[in-house]
């Protein structure tokens, strides 16, 4: 039996049972004081508030919040290969681990959101060390050899403690500064081309001049064409967990199905505790997007916080400008997520709570923001070569005055 918390109140239990198959299924039962508490919420949109064993979607093994709670590709190659170390050093054969194993095998301390999971009295995983923000030179390191080995070694093995809950591909790990805030680093991959790092933070400061909600961020420089992106946590408070579903979980979205901007406006209006503002922001987000050429805007991308009277779109992240490829998510239902065409965003004004007027006018400034590239990647010493080569990502729609 696991208990399932939301910080630290129990929220429920999951009981593992086997199907013919041999794969485990998790039925879930809500507690009663959670069901008792005028201030708590579904854990995932699937599981209504309601008493009695739920089960996930005959098509899954775990509720779609738990994939949120779980490693994502970079650390599920961490936890695999630290597994296959040992399993290698005691002469034993490597058991793969299905999603509930997982699950479990993330750290406690540094798990995404506010799930936790505790057996037999203890929260999973416990295990690996904290990470500072002045190692970050030697995670790197650290990461680039197991980029380019798959192998674990003593430094790799500090890696997967604090590595092996951020989402993604890339490598990342969560890092404490000297008050103890937690912040993501992420690291360039081997087979970046130019410095990546300092590109997302000439986004991320552009969004701020937009109006985007956006966390503290800065770049450690390793070198003249490589740095380390460090952005604060936006699920962590005084040492408090906010709960946090990406739009794949609240909207129930399988790996890969997307939703066009226009309705992800309206549905998350539906759920917003402020939803003109949410809508808005969602808005800005989409045409700053086209306007920097962001590709990799999946549904992973984008989430929401839960704030106590409802849910709230979480700041923006991993936003990165582009000179190649084209976002896979449309502006609008009809359109053809190549397109790029901000008119589209005028003329679906009403799904973010806007009249055509203010959209225009809204597209008009975010554009004046962006116009600002080139000057921010000077600041931060991107060099004019490189600068030259990204002009492409930012030339992307056309914007209207």
């Amino acid at each position: 039996m696991i208990e399932v918390f939301m910080d630290q109140n129990l929220a429920g239990t999951a009981e593992s049972v086997t199907l013919p198959t041999g794969k485990r299924r998790l039925i879930f039962t809500y507690s009663h004081q959670w069901l008792a508490d005028p201030d708590s919420f579904p854990i995932s949109p699937e599981l209504p508030l309601h008493s009695g064993p739920q089960e996930p979607f005959t098509w899954r093994h775990t509720p779609f919040s738990f994939d949120d709670a779980a490693p994502d590709k970079w650390g599920r190659d961490l936890i695999t290969a630290e597994r296959r170390d040992a399993a290698r050093r005691h002469g034993e054969r490597l058991q793969p681990l299905d999603d509930l194993g997982l699950l479990l095998a993330v750290s406690d301390e540094t798990r995404q959101g506010a799930l936790r999971f505790k057996v037999n009295g203890t929260f999973l995983h416990t295990g690996g060390e904290t990470a500072w923000v002045h190692e970050v030179k030697e995670l790197r390191e650290a990461a680039a050899r197991f980029e380019a080995s798959g192998e674990i070694d003593d430094s790799v093995r500090h890696l997967i403690g604090v590595g092996s809950s951020p989402g993604g591909a890339a490598p990342k790990a969560w890092v404490r500064d000297d008050d103890g805030e937690m912040w993501l680093a992420k690291f360039p991959r081997n087979s970046d081309s130019g410095d990546v790092s300092a590109w997302e933070l000439v986004a991320l400061r552009l969004q701020a001049q937009a109006g985007i909600n956006t966390m503290p961020s800065h770049i450690v420089r390793l070198g003249p064409h490589e740095s380390v992106f460090l952005t604060k946590r936006f699920d962590r408070v005084d040492n408090r967990r906010i709960p946090y579903q990406s739009f794949k979980t609240m909207f129930m979205l399988e790996e890969g199905e997307r939703e066009d901007y226009a309705t992800l406006a309206q549905r998350v209006a539906s759920i917003s505790a402020s939803p003109s503002k949410d809508a808005h922001e969602l808005f800005t987000r989409a045409a700053f997007g086209v306007m920097v050429n962001n590709i990799d805007d999946h549904m992973r991308n984008h989430g929401l916080l839960w704030k106590g009277n409802g849910w709230r779109i979480a700041p923006s992240f991993d936003v990165n400008p582009s000179a190649r490829g084209e976002s896979e998510t449309p502006l609008t239902p009809e359109d053809d997520p190549g397109d790029s065409d901000l008119r589209l965003l005028v003329d679906h004004a009403d799904s973010f709570r806007m009249t055509a007027h203010q959209a225009r006018s809204e597209l008009a400034r975010i554009a004046s923001c962006v116009e600002e590239w080139a000057p921010q990647a000077r600041e931060l010493g991107i060099d004019s070569d490189e600068i030259s080569s990204k002009a492409k990502a930012f030339a992307k729609g056309n914007t209207l005055t």
